[in-house]
């Protein structure tokens, strides 16, 4: 069984994921890769799976992807990251699509459910299930859209929800979500000082406390046992980070003299040096 249909995927060091995302797209007759200068074994990987590959250097996530549909082949498109996996069921709900409507589904745009892998557990609650995100649709209608962080697909019309989901490996280890957090909390409060937002300490605390409470009693991630409450410690210490951060860049706190690095990965610098001021660093 294949496909007319284009699977995309923006990659960057993701020797780890990859394999594992690319068995899975057996069905799919065209895979694009866009890869930002992958040091690892990311490009071999994705040559022994006959991939089509494109380099771009990144400047964000949005961007980089639309990149990516331009290179597709054909008109419906599989968009993922490279942490994603097309489960067997999804496999055979997306096949039927085609087969059932004469290798064009009847809508211009699908969500689909993830399932997240997290500490030897799937995660069912914390709001991290069914977690809906718009990765099939055609290109000629869907475009995504986005800052620095939270890039999602821009459809005319609501899109359908599909059944099934795709399996979601999004952190190798604490270590690797800690390194997450680290990053997108810098890319958030990056794209909220270009907005002019502020923030405070008391508010950064309250945001942490706020999303803890959510994720672990309103969304019941309680019942996800001791995953669920390292998630819920850790969303605390996200949300508390970004909006530290945020605080930390009006005040000026930062002693480098230099562009400040927010995402190291990417090496995307804040668009305002943040200069040294050894006679007013003052804590509010």
């Amino acid at each position: 069984m294949s496909l007319p249909l284009s699977a995309t995927i923006i990659t960057l060091n993701e020797e780890d994921n990859l394999e594992r995302t690319l068995e899975a797209l057996h069905f799919v007759q065209d895979v694009v890769i866009v890869d930002s200068g992958s040091t690892d074994r990311t490009l071999r990987i994705a040559e022994k799976f006959h991939t089509r590959v494109f380099h771009r250097d990144f400047d964000n996530y949005a961007s980089q992807k639309n990149y990516a549909l331009e290179k597709t082949k054909f008109d419906w498109v599989l968009a993922l990251d490279a942490d994603e996996v097309v489960s067997p069921a999804l496999k055979h709900e997306i096949a039927t699509l085609f087969e059932n409507h004469d290798q064009s589904p009847p809508d211009e745009g699908y969500l689909i459910p993830r399932l997240t892998w997290y500490l030897g557990k799937w995660i069912k609650f914390g709001g991290f299930y069914p977690n809906y995100q718009t990765r099939l649709f055609l290109k000629s209608k869907g475009k995504f859209s986005g800052g620095l962080v939270h890039e999602k697909v821009v459809l005319p019309n609501t899109p359908k929800k599909l059944k099934h989901p795709l399996y979601h490996f999004s952190y190798q280890n604490i270590s690797d979500h800690l390194s997450f957090i680290d990053r997108y909390s810098s890319l958030f409060a990056e794209e909220e000082f270009r907005k002019g937002k502020k923030s405070s300490i008391l508010w950064a605390f309250s945001k942490g406390c706020f999303k803890a409470f959510y994720m672990y009693f309103v969304r019941f991630g309680i019942l996800d046992g001791k995953q669920g409450f390292v998630l819920a410690t850790l969303g605390f210490y996200y949300n508390f980070l970004k909006y530290l951060k945020l605080f930390e860049k009006h005040q000026k706190l930062s002693v480098s003299p230099f562009f400040v690095v927010v995402d190291p990965i990417h090496n995307i610098k804040s668009d305002k040096p943040t200069k040294k001021n050894r006679d007013k660093i003052n804590i509010r």
